[in-house]
């Protein structure tokens, strides 16, 4: 089913499973793509869980700048040829949004695992549509939603706990900072689905409305800045601000809940509670949350291997549910009023594999 490396022994993963490591290449090897690069290669030295198969990117100026930056490894323009390679197990893809589907696509029905950089796609159709061919090749599906791995974010979660928070009566995100005008791209597709997977992440539920403004001021023609607000069933409600256009770097999410309220700083890893036993600053010790990402994605890997049960804390299915909310927020905007969203009913739900 899926390639393994045979140039490894079997080791012991922190999981306390045994396997070959997992060979994965990286797809993209721009800003995001060099970090993931660098996390692969140091869990290699550390762990021995992962191996780097290939770098790809079909700009040969961008490989350059990253041979000089990591080193000489295995460097190719195109990804052709390792959908047949057997000893590839998984791929990282980190190219442009507009390029997911297609190589995601042709990874997965070429048996291997895939981890795609948010979004999973860029309609609900194409990012449903992986879901569907994951579990049919039996493959490992993950979306890089990676504040899941957040310990702040956890340690909020905590929170929420009836005998300290309660229930959150509503949310505020704020994922701002200053980049340059874009001329592909716009603010809701490229920030919104990590607050949409974090409010997920954190109550457990997905949005029944949405209603979002948007504008761009530099560009006219894509939004820089959105405010999108998300309704429940349960009666919470969330209000989002993104935006390309403050020169404040801000990733910070406040709880007003039952019995008090908390904010976190995502960036930092700090929460701060406020209740009726005064302030508290909740000890944290902050996680790398892109290499436990990888990490899990590995060990999702090894397990799927062994046909062992799992669970996959960023499963591919989260990310297409994330894509509806964008495609909702899109609508709300065109529309100029609040749209229901409309999740699509797949057979089984749940992130737990085999």
């Amino acid at each position: 089913m899926v390639g393994t490396s045979r140039a490894h022994p079997e080791r012991r993963s922190r999981s306390g499973i045994f396997t070959v490591p997992v060979s994965i290449a990286v797809i993209g090897a721009g800003f995001w793509g060099q970090k993931v690069i660098r996390e692969i290669l140091s869990l290699s030295r550390k762990t021995g869980m992962v191996s780097l198969r290939s770098i790809v990117d079909s700009s040969p100026s961008a490989l350059e700048r990253c041979r000089k930056k990591v080193g000489p490894l295995d460097y190719r323009t195109d990804y052709q040829s390792l959908l047949s390679d057997p000893d590839l197990s998984a791929v990282h893809i980190c190219t442009p949004n507009s390029t997911h589907f297609e190589i995601a696509s042709s990874f997965i029905k070429a048996g291997k695992n895939v981890l795609v950089e948010k979004p999973l796609a860029l309609s609900s159709k194409e990012a449903y549509l992986l879901v569907e061919q994951a579990r049919a090749r039996r493959v490992v599906l993950s979306t890089g939603h990676y504040h899941r791995f957040n310990n702040g974010l956890r340690a909020l979660k905590s929170t929420l706990e009836p005998s300290i928070l309660g229930e959150p009566n509503y949310l505020g995100l704020e994922w701002t900072g200053i980049s340059p005008p874009q001329d592909q791209g716009n603010v809701i597709t490229d920030l919104a689905p990590h607050t949409f997977d974090i409010t997920n992440c954190l109550t457990g539920l997905w949005p029944d409305k949405i209603s979002c403004v948007a504008r761009g001021y530099r560009n006219k023609e894509n939004e820089e800045v959105a405010f999108i607000t998300c309704e429940y069933e349960s009666g919470l409600s969330a209000e989002i601000e993104v935006s390309i256009l403050d020169p404040r770097q801000r990733r910070n999410l406040r709880i007003v809940a039952e019995k008090g309220n908390a904010n976190l700083d995502l960036l930092e890893q700090k929460v701060v509670l406020q209740h009726e036993h005064g302030v508290v600053k909740i000890p944290i010790i902050p996680s790398n949350i892109l290499r436990e990402e990888i990490e899990h994605f590995a060990n999702c890997v090894g397990r799927n291997r062994l046909s062992q049960t799992f669970s996959n804390e960023n499963d591919g299915l989260l990310g297409a549910h994330v894509v509806t909310c964008l495609e909702a927020a899109r609508e709300s905007l065109s529309e100029e009023q609040s749209v229901r969203v409309k999740f699509p009913s797949m057979h089984g739900e749940s992130a737990v594999m085999n």
